[in-house]
């Protein structure tokens, strides 16, 4: 006897319960039963050899061929259900196992018309009461559907009782109303076997699916802390590396002063020093940025966004014309611009920086998308190219196509990972075209907003100034500085001192309101984060109402959408540590022109 194998739910339809019991009850109803079948067919044979003896040879070899007939049918051709489970299906499988099991037990049930002898009462009384034992003991085995079972018990006693009623002897006649009576009480009892056992499934199907979705959380906790750990494996490796080239190259400038060596070398040294600490800020900055992003700190705000003057904004930031804008000029997009801004300002820094000849083209197309106006992106490169099977990889932290020694003026593989946290929180999805010495093409879609937004006007930018003429500071500019870091207070004095300025440094909000002459200061740098009472942005609303013009910059490692807005409406300045120089002096310029 062939096993029936235990047919898959179809993920599409396990989502009902109900659905997933009755393809449980179906799967029950169809296992091979062949030791219940064998001793079933024993009995048969005994009780046509009971009857052959005292009744008919010839009715009883025909009933028993019967049996035997549907026994092989059962045992040998079980019935075959689909996989997987559709609802079309299910139902089609039920009424194949109803007609199967009708014809099993419709056979059997025939005993009460072959195997009837109308000249014996004690005969009729003794076939009467094994087809009513047949019915107790295999009512349960035989299905779980219940449409099934309930025609199998029809089946099995129908023949007896109609025939008892009819050709019967009086006390065959009263076993047949009892055997109306049992037909109707086996029904109900099928009934209410089902719900239990379909309730015994649906609880176990519960327990298998908390199992697991326990077992499941188990290994995503797993993966995401592999995840983490070679996160912060990496992050480690390319902190210490300009780390370790700043400790180096502080050394050689230490011996090289007091070697006297010529100016060109300490330039050399000085300006490596400058590489390395922009490449720790810059990762420094992408951490924290990625860090801000899985934290959803910047809360989205949705507006309508002008394409043109962002994309050749971004252009001409990128410096030396390689980057070419072509969109048009009606070109407005629902989205949050911060979060847009980041996405497309990482994806042209990638273009760029693996594109060593060529340009870069920021291209965009208008396109329907569910009966609705967008606007499709495009980021084109003739860089380098990625392979197929590298182009879901770019998109991982720390993760690098053709630079395997971590060299860190092809970055830190951070840019794309930024871009995959946005644009998950966007719900946009960046594709991928590429292929090696052929450049590479990232795309996106964008809802195009309605005719009637208006488009947030963008403050104009700042007029350039030459970087190698410098606008002079006015000597002895008063400058308060309260910064409870004691290495950050000394390194921000030794530059102001350097540019001629007067610093007054204090280590908490108390001390600088106590003991400094404010009415004679011109700008005060105020760290955000200080000890005591009072916070940096505290003390800068005490000294502005002591003194309205004071020029006045907050200071810090972690200033966010919050926090700029307050410097805005406030008319400060904020200041993300580690300040750059340029940034400083432009506050105090602006100081000394308010002066």
């Amino acid at each position: 006897m062939n096993p029936t194998p235990a047919p898959m739910v179809a993920p599409a339809a396990s989502g009902s319960d109900g659905f997933a019991i009755q393809c449980e009850v179906l799967r029950l109803s169809v296992r091979p039963i062949g030791p219940v079948l064998l001793v079933q067919y024993l009995l048969n044979c005994s009780v046509a050899a009971l009857f052959a003896w005292q009744y008919s040879l010839a009715y009883a070899l025909v009933w028993i061929a019967l049996i035997t007939m549907v026994t092989v049918l059962r045992g040998f051709f079980p019935q075959r259900l689909p996989d997987p489970f559709t609802p079309e299906n299910l139902r089609a499988a039920q009424r194949t196992h109803t007609l199967r099991t009708g014809i099993w037990e419709l056979a059997h049930g025939l005993a009460g018309v072959l195997l009837f002898n109308p000249e014996r009462a004690d005969q009729q009384l003794l076939l009467g009461l094994i087809l009513m034992g047949m019915t107790l003991s295999s009512a349960f085995s035989v299905s779980f559907y219940t449409p099934a079972t309930q025609l199998a018990i029809t089946l099995l006693l129908a023949p007896v009782i109609v025939t008892g009623l009819w050709m019967g002897a009086p006390t065959m006649m009263a076993v047949a109303v009892i055997g109306i009576g049992l037909t109707a009480m086996m029904w109900k009892l099928v009934a209410e076997r089902s719900r239990q056992l379909e309730e015994n499934i649906g609880l176990r199907l519960n327990e298998r699916t908390l199992r697991e979705q326990a077992l499941a959380g188990l290994r995503a906790s797993e993966q995401a802390q592999a995840e983490r750990l070679r996160f912060f494996s990496a992050a480690n490796h390319d902190l210490r590396q300009p780390v370790m080239a700043i400790g180096l190259q502080a050394e050689v400038l230490r011996q090289q002063l007091d070697n006297g060596a010529d100016m060109p070398a300490v330039q050399y040294t000085v300006a490596s020093l400058a590489r390395a600490q922009q490449a720790l800020e810059g990762l420094t900055n992408q951490l924290l940025e990625i860090g801000r992003i899985e934290a959803a700190v910047d809360p989205l705000r949705p507006v309508a966004v002008a394409l043109a003057p962002l994309l050749h904004e971004l252009a001409r930031q990128a410096g030396d014309g390689r980057v070419v804008v072509r969109c048009p000029a009606d070109a407005v997009v629902w989205s949050d611009a911060v979060s847009l801004r980041r996405v497309l300002a990482n994806l042209v820094d990638n273009a760029v920086k693996f594109t060593p000849r060529g340009r870069v083209l920021l291209a965009v197309r208008a396109r329907r998308r569910g009966g609705q106006r967008a606007w499709r992106i495009e980021v084109r490169d003739s860089g380098i190219g990625i392979a197929a099977e590298a182009q879901q990889r770019v998109f991982n932290d720390f993760e690098q196509i053709g630079n395997v020694e971590r060299n860190l003026q092809h970055g830190h593989g951070l840019g794309l990972a930024i871009v995959r946290r946005l644009a998950a929180q966007l719900g946009i999805e960046v594709g991928l075209r590429s292929a090696p010495g052929r450049g590479s093409v990232f795309s996106f879609e964008l809802p195009a907003a309605a005719d009637d937004a208006v488009v947030p006007v963008r403050p104009a930018a700042l007029p350039h100034t030459d970087a190698d003429a410098p606008p002079a500071l006015r000597p002895g500019l008063a400058v308060l500085v309260v910064e409870d870091n004691a290495v950050v207070a000394d390194s921000l004095s030794a530059l102001l001192r350097q540019w001629e300025v007067a610093p007054r440094v204090y280590t908490s909000a108390a001390e600088a309101l106590a003991l400094a002459d404010l009415h004679a200061l011109d700008a005060a740098l105020c760290d955000i984060r200080l000890p005591g009472v009072l916070d940096g942005i505290a003390l800068a609303e005490k000294l502005q109402r002591q003194k309205p013009s004071l020029t006045i910059a907050l200071i810090s490692a972690d200033i966010n959408e919050a926090t700029l807005r307050l410097a805005t409406e406030r008319g400060w300045h904020a200041l993300r540590k580690p300040v750059q120089p340029d940034e400083l002096r432009g506050v105090l310029l602006k100081a000394q022109q308010r002066g």
